[in-house]
């Protein structure tokens, strides 16, 4: 390393987060240069991570390095990409907006095998990224998803390939004592969707289910203590709180860094960029709608080359639910015990899931439904949810979160 660009947010810098990384580098035996972009906003757009690519097209670093939660990282790691890509294209590439968002256009693509997709994300050589969450929700520092909101149209759609991958995830609960409550509970909530969604993908496996459930475990049985943590009277039942819900996110990402995630996030991207809610918010929102939807039996469409010969999501659920020790008389009754559980666990953090609560007018739901609905559709998160849904059924499931 002997050129590297911190990209953080302006509390990063406030707080001295930046500070410790620069500090950690001085020690190192070869002087590092380095070039700060400490502005990075919340859902941030396209048009950031192009100002992002020019730095690093000026500084020309070896490594980036990440300080934040989720909109950093996923900012890093899109301004990465656009740069790296620019060096293969004429000089002047990234002073169009127009070239780059072209080139988004093709990248947001669905898919059905990540592996196998038309669309390909060019491998990223001239430089490698270290991540370093300072909040426990989005995971991104251990997986292939980036979300960026488009500056002209408002729509958040995610970015999926494994080329986004960090090299390097720094996962260290001392980053997030001092994490404000609201910040925790509703990052915290995108932790648990995480883990829920890549439980039930029809791209869930042995391997990835573990990952899944441990987070699960960890979310239900951590966040409220990690909520009322109050670091100005530090406990230790708080502060091991905190740890856990970290590790959680951690998990849930590798999780669905392998199963993928479904419509609670097809979704929540959609409603989160339009009404301008915060991500883990608009995941709160969608989040029972959604188990209840794929929490069926019977004949029900499902998502194509799922990795089992029968739909299984309502057994999945239950099962989830059986292992925290919740009680119904089938699995039909597991699944509602488990979205009464997560409901509680709302209300213990302050979480009002409904959109009508959280500053949505009926005018503005009503003009933008039928459009959310079709976004939702063409969302790269929506192949991998196991029951595969019609656009009329993601509007049904709009009007019930209103």
């Amino acid at each position: 390393m002997q050129r590297a660009l911190i990209v953080a947010d302006p509390g990063m810098v406030q707080f001295g987060f930046v500070d410790t990384v620069l500090a950690q580098l001085a020690l190192r035996d070869e002087k590092v240069a380095t070039s700060i972009y400490g502005t990075i906003k919340p859902d941030p757009t396209l048009g950031q991570t192009i100002e992002i690519a020019k730095q690093m097209r000026d500084f020309k670093p070896d490594t980036v390095i990440a300080v934040g939660g989720g909109s950093a990282l996923d900012a890093a790691k899109i301004a990465r990409y656009i740069y790296e890509y620019s060096l293969d294209q004429e000089a002047d590439f990234l002073d169009s907006y127009e070239n780059v968002s072209e080139l988004f256009l093709r990248l947001q693509q669905k898919f059905i095998d990540i592996r196998k997709r038309i669309v390909k994300f060019k491998h990223q050589t001239a430089t490698r990224l270290f991540c370093i969450p300072t909040t426990s929700g989005t995971g991104s520092e251990v997986t292939p998803y980036a979300v960026i909101t488009d500056d002209h149209t408002h729509v958040k759609y995610p970015l999926t390939d494994y080329e986004l991958t960090p090299q390097v995830a720094i996962v260290d609960p001392e980053f997030v004592m001092t994490v404000p409550k609201r910040t925790v509970a509703l990052s915290g909530l995108d932790t648990l969707s995480h883990a829920l969604e890549a439980y039930v993908s029809v791209m869930a496996s042995d391997l990835t289910r573990p990952w899944s459930l441990e987070a699960i475990k960890l979310v239900i049985e951590n966040l409220e203590d990690s909520y009322n943590y109050d670091p100005k009277h530090p406990t230790l039942r708080g502060e091991q709180a905190r740890e856990n819900m970290h590790y959680a996110a951690t998990l849930a990402g590798m999780a669905f860094s392998n199963a993928f995630l479904g419509i609670n996030h097809s979704i929540a991207h959609k409603t989160g960029g339009e009404f301008g809610l915060p991500h883990g918010l608009a995941i709160s929102i969608a989040m029972q709608h959604v188990i209840r939807y794929n929490g069926v039996a019977g004949n029900v469409k499902r998502s194509v080359f799922p990795r089992y010969e029968e739909y299984r999501a309502q057994r999945d659920y239950a099962d989830i639910a059986r292992s925290l020790g919740l009680k119904g008389k089938d699995d039909a009754a597991l699944v509602e015990a488990l979205c009464e559980r997560i409901d509680a666990l709302m209300k213990a953090v302050d979480v009002d899931p409904r959109l009508s609560a959280n500053g949505v007018t009926k005018e503005a739901f009503d003009a933008a439904v039928d459009k959310l609905a079709s976004l939702a559709y063409d969302d790269q998160c929506t192949p991998a949810n196991p029951r595969q849904p019609y656009i009329s059924e993601l509007k049904q499931l709009l009007i019930d979160m209103f």
